[in-house]
Order: structure tokens, then C-alpha cells, then sequence
């Protein structure tokens, strides 16, 4: 079964919760912006800084973190449980689909394929896809799941500037 434990101090200390679920507001908890560390089995979880998996978010795969990045930040877990297999996106230009375009299978630094810093909106056909702020999996993330269109980065302040993207596995 999967689950995440999730912690108020780093290294695994102080208060722990256990979830196999998703959770939309972890002030219902008591957690809200209190996590410093977590455990993922199973599943990919994605946590976000806003309640009701909104605003900026980061994904954590199975293993063990023991000093979270974004520490006291998040207000929202959930568990992916979307079919990871597959994995295809299409990028493209310009907003609402315009321009130029390049489909991926893979994980991919965009700067190999000439498109870095220039996706503007994308369709994800199947798997779910981290897109990253910079090369070699850095900075912020935005996290897309299968069948998601999004037309334009503008509203989420990502326009121009994803680097790298993969499929998560």
C-alpha cells in the first residue's frame, strides 16, 4: 500500500502522521506549513503549498527525506494513482498551442532539442510530467497529469522558462 509520513522536524523527529490518502487541507490536520521531513512508499505524492492542491507544489518519489527544501510551506498532499505508463507530452510555443512543437516520450533537457525557455503551453496525452524551472531537475516545479491541456503558463508565472521535463515511473 502506499502511503507518506510526513514530519514536523527534520530528520524524522517531533510529530509524525501517517496518509494513504489524499489530503486537501492539512490544517484539518494540524499540519498546515509544518512539515520538515517525509517518507514516501509506493506511489509518487505531490505537495502543495496551497489547500486544495493549488499554488507551487514538489514532488516526492519513494525514499526518505529527511530535510524537506520547502519546509513549512505545504497545505495539501496528494498521491498519484494515475497510470504512469507510456508517457507522452506535447509542448508548444506559443500560447494556446502555437508555433512551433515537439513531442516527448522521455525525460528530456530541453536545451538538447533547441525549446528551453520557450514552452508556453502543452497537452499531455499520457503519465504525468514534472516540468522544471531549470536543467537537471531545478528549481520550481509544475506537475501534469494525463489528459490535462494546459494553454497558458502565463497564470502560473512559468512562461519561458521550463528547462527540463520527464515522466514520472
Amino acid at each position: 500500500m502506499s502511503k507518506i509520513i510526513v514530519y514536523t522536524g527534520e530528520g524524522f523527529t517531533d510529530r509524525s502522521v501517517e496518509f494513504n490518502g489524499n489530503v486537501p487541507n492539512l490544517a484539518d490536520k494540524g499540519l498546515n506549513d509544518s512539515i520538515s521531513s517525509l517518507k514516501v512508499i509506493g506511489a509518487p505524492w505531490v505537495a502543495y503549498y496551497h489547500f486544495n492542491y493549488a499554488g507551487d507544489h514538489r514532488v516526492f518519489e519513494e525514499g526518505d527525506y529527511p530535510t524537506v527544501e520547502d519546509r513549512g510551506q505545504f497545505s495539501s498532499l496528494r498521491m498519484i494513482t494515475e497510470d504512469l505508463g507510456n508517457p507522452e507530452i506535447q509542448l508548444w510555443e506559443h500560447v494556446n498551442y502555437g508555433g512551433r512543437s515537439v513531442i516527448l516520450q522521455h525525460e528530456t533537457d530541453l536545451h538538447q532539442v533547441d525549446f528551453a525557455d520557450t514552452a508556453s503551453s502543452h497537452k499531455v496525452k499520457s503519465g504525468v510530467w514534472v516540468l522544471y524551472e531549470h536543467q537537471s531537475r531545478g528549481g520550481r516545479q509544475l506537475v501534469s497529469f494525463p489528459g490535462q491541456e494546459v494553454p497558458k503558463y502565463g497564470d502560473m508565472d512559468f512562461n519561458d522558462i521550463v528547462s527540463h521535463l520527464r515522466p514520472l515511473l
